[in-house]
């Protein structure tokens, strides 16, 4: 008596659920790769960008003011202080973030004030005066940004 059974045997099934299960860890962990890639990516980008609109921010301050006042508050973030009449100065100043996220600003250096963490001295800049130096880093999780700039104006000498 001849049998004409029709499907798969035993051998056959186990094969095959190994075939699927090897391709199924390699494209997981491809995936898992292309994840993290994108999250470190896009975190770098956010702190580059954050970067670009401190130093705007910075730079318009410096444009716009004869006299203001970089320092670090007591959270560790990076406040401006400035005010509108150049008489009252500097006993006048509103100190506001430059940026709302806060970072690590630890190495950040204004004008050769470094910046290391707990200690600063606070720094005064008349753009109609002098240029300033600034190296600004910033940390967050596991990345650093440093972005190097002078911030300018025009110093004619005439009063």
């Amino acid at each position: 008596m001849k049998l004409n059974q029709k499907g798969i045997t035993l051998v056959e099934l186990i094969v095959a659920l190994a075939l699927v299960s090897i391709i199924a860890g390699i494209a997981w962990t491809a995936l898992s790769i292309g994840f993290k890639h994108t999250a470190v990516e896009t975190n770098k980008t956010s702190l580059q960008q954050d970067a670009n609109l401190i130093v705007t921010a910075l730079s318009n301050a410096h444009r716009r003011n004869d006299f203001y006042e970089l320092k670090f508050d007591s959270t560790g973030q990076l406040v401006i202080g400035t005010c509108g009449d150049t008489e009252l100065c500097p006993d006048n100043l509103t100190y506001k973030r430059v940026i709302d996220t806060k970072y690590d600003y630890t190495g950040t250096t204004i004008n050769n004030s470094v910046y290391n963490g707990t200690v600063f001295s606070e720094v005064v800049v008349e753009p109609k005066k002098n240029h300033t130096h600034l190296v600004l880093k910033l940390k967050s999780a596991n990345n650093t940004v440093t972005v190097k700039t002078t911030l300018t104006r025009i110093i004619t000498g005439m009063k």
